[in-house]
């Protein structure tokens, strides 16, 4: 198991990676935030789905799909 390799993505931006994102209420009216980063090691990875379509169509990016073995994996997302 420990060798299988594994799909999970990454939201890109152009050159960046998606690290981050929150939501507030300013003045009644949700607003959301992201944070990228130009350094793939630093990306959030994604579970490859239907979330990654959806994080990637808010924030304007696309999937990037890569394949880990499932360390590989949790090590990315540390």
């Amino acid at each position: 198991m420990s060798n299988r390799e594994y799909p999970y993505c990454f939201i890109k931006l152009g050159k960046l990676y998606y690290v981050y994102h929150s939501y507030k209420d300013v003045k009644k009216k949700e607003v959301c935030r992201y944070e990228f980063t130009n350094d793939e090691p630093f990306a959030f990875p994604i579970p490859a789905g239907s979330i990654a379509k959806l994080m990637a169509d808010e924030c304007g990016g696309h999937i990037v799909v890569k394949n880990a073995t499932f360390n590989d994996y949790i090590r990315q997302g540390e």
